[in-house]
């Protein structure tokens, strides 16, 4: 992850700590952030495995960490717009695919996005990286 120390400084620490929660889960290579400018961050986070239910076996995984956590989920989530089934089925309830405008890159890009919101406040309790292996976990069992 490459940040400036304005950069840095512009995020609210608990969105800090869910960067190096991620870094600490994913490594600091995998992980590419881009601040808000309202105190959050957009996350990439590349060389995410897809498990045996998919063709492709890696995806990216892009989402924003709020700046009002940890009294807000991290949601939506998107990952590659290739996603294929093995089995040749659709991809099924809560994927869609889309387009996706973020700062970490400049034009549009193709996505699926992935709807898995977690409810009744339960979201202040999990970490980042507890929040994204639980969507990727789910992802996987489809």
């Amino acid at each position: 992850m490459t940040t400036t120390h304005e950069q840095r400084f512009a995020l609210k620490a608990a969105v800090e700590a869910a960067i190096a929660d991620l870094q600490a889960v994913y490594g600091e290579d995998h992980v590419l952030m881009v601040p808000d400018g309202q105190g959050g961050a957009w996350v990439e986070i590349d060389q995410m495995e897809l498990g045996e239910a998919y063709v492709q076996a890696t995806t990216f995984l892009v989402f924003l960490l709020p700046f009002n956590l940890p009294g807000a989920d991290i949601y939506p989530m998107f990952v590659r717009e290739d996603l294929t089934r093995r089995d040749g089925r659709q991809l099924g309830e809560g994927l869609q695919r889309t387009t996706l405008s973020w700062p970490g890159q400049p034009q549009q890009r193709p996505v699926v996005q992935i709807s898995r919101r977690t409810r009744g406040g339960v979201f202040a309790a999990q970490t980042a990286a507890q929040k994204t292996e639980k969507v990727l976990e789910w992802l996987r069992s489809r």
